[in-house]
């Protein structure tokens, strides 16, 4: 069972490095501002989680637009 968890948690941290590296490729943001981004975009429902494999989505391509990316960073 241990071993199940640690597999689900790295999962996890891969999904969310890789969303944040996504962010921060397509609007041009540091890590500390994709972070933010990404909490802007758990709070407004706008991403879904895919943890199984190891990707975070989002639910409309429009959202990963540098102009959209940055509106949400001051959200």
């Amino acid at each position: 069972m241990k071993i199940s968890f640690q597999n689900m948690a790295h999962r996890i941290v891969n999904a969310e490095s890789a969303f944040v590296e996504t962010l921060m490729r397509c609007g041009d943001l540091t890590r500390d501002e994709a972070i933010k981004v990404l909490a802007s975009y758990r709070k407004l429902k706008i991403v879904k989680n895919e943890y199984a494999v190891s990707r975070i989505t989002v639910k409309h391509g429009a959202f990963l637009d540098r102009e959209v990316i940055r509106r949400a960073l001051n959200y």
